[in-house]
């Protein structure tokens, strides 16, 4: 049978973060929103934007993490997401690029170094935009998941990782998007083995709402 939350990294799993499920609620809310009130010149916005060859992305969500390992299995939990993501665009039909971003546990502090639990990717990621002339996309990436937990038990590790989701463009100007978007990550955090604690299989699976402004640059190709 599995055991109860004991270590460190499954005490984890209970989530400290400030995140709820109304902030995921209102979150999905804002994004149907701005949908609806968009107006309708999509297809000369998408053009306008793909033919130049750059792209940044800053990206806010609310999420519902999953820790387990061969020891344990948790629930989901509320967790704040942050993200980066840059790259290069292949035309109006496909971009890619690099994605660095995480999921905070609990709040880390430098006043206090024996605080603070994430989990964090950094991905390699692939835009396809299957239907000509609208701003709907799909995204998969894979690399590399990174687990911090500076309690004094804790044990840093990381294990690979892939993710799928789905998204909208929504231009706002010639050179900047928003993106509201669903996906799921999940990934492996390695194994933990010493005199302390055998934690084995330690893994991690999210299913997030997020949003990003995306700034579009650079000379038109």
């Amino acid at each position: 049978m599995k055991s109860n939350c004991r270590s460190q990294f499954r005490r984890g799993c209970r989530g400290s973060m400030s995140s709820s499920g109304p902030a995921g609620v209102r979150l999905v809310m804002l994004i149907v929103g701005l949908m609806l009130a968009t107006p309708g010149a999509y297809a000369q916005a998408r053009k306008e934007m793909t033919v130049r060859p750059w792209w940044v992305g800053l990206e806010l969500g609310d999420g519902q993490i999953k820790l387990t390992s061969d020891q344990f299995s948790g629930t989901r939990n509320p967790s704040f997401e942050l993200g980066f993501a840059a790259g290069h665009s292949l035309g109006n039909r496909a971009r890619v690029g690099l994605e660095v971003n995480g999921w905070l546990l609990q709040s880390f502090n430098n006043n206090n170094p024996a605080v603070g639990e994430s989990v964090s990717n950094v991905l390699g990621i692939v835009d396809a935009f299957p239907i000509p002339k609208t701003p709907l996309f799909l995204r998969g990436g894979a690399g590399l998941a990174l687990y911090q937990n500076n309690r004094p038990t804790g044990f840093n590790s990381n294990g690979w990782s892939w993710m799928v989701g789905v998204g909208y463009e929504i231009p706002l100007t010639a050179h900047f998007a928003l993106a509201p978007f669903v996906d799921f990550a999940a990934g492996s955090l390695g194994d933990v083995r010493n005199v302390i604690t055998v934690d084995t299989g330690r893994r991690y699976s999210v299913v997030e709402f997020k949003a990003a402004v995306i700034w579009h640059f650079g000379r038109r190709m």
